[in-house]
């Protein structure tokens, strides 16, 4: 077990980089970049992990039914792909920075499971 009061704190650049892909104004490579030694990820289909090794930010970035729905406008309007939707999900899942928003948890939960999950036929 890691003891949290060893982990380093995340850096105000590396929230700022959490916060804006959460609102798909950072892209994956960005995200990254920024969270190098803290934060790594593999996304390749059929084998999804992360390890995070930082503490967890006071206050999280709370991801709302708001951040759905900009996710889902963006795919809509062809700003970004299938794959890219997917990824993002399913990092807004993997990353220990991120909670749901207490009010609407079950609901962004169940959203961003299925669009993880079950958008992509060939990501499982």
């Amino acid at each position: 077990m890691i003891d949290e009061s060893q982990l380093p704190y995340l850096t105000a650049h590396q929230q700022e980089v959490l916060r804006r892909f959460s609102w798909f104004d950072a892209d994956l490579e960005e995200l990254r970049l920024a969270m190098v030694g803290v934060f790594e990820f593999d996304l390749q289909r059929g084998h999804r992990a992360a390890r995070t090794s930082f503490r967890m930010p006071e206050p999280a970035i709370a991801i709302t039914r708001a951040h759905i729905e900009n996710a889902l406008d963006r795919k809509r309007e062809g700003k970004i792909t299938e794959r890219d939707l997917v990824d993002w999900a399913t990092l807004l899942l993997l990353n220990d920075a991120y909670v749901l928003d207490p009010g609407d948890e079950a609901l962004i939960a169940e959203w961003l499971n299925d669009i993880s999950l079950h958008l992509d036929g060939n990501a499982i």
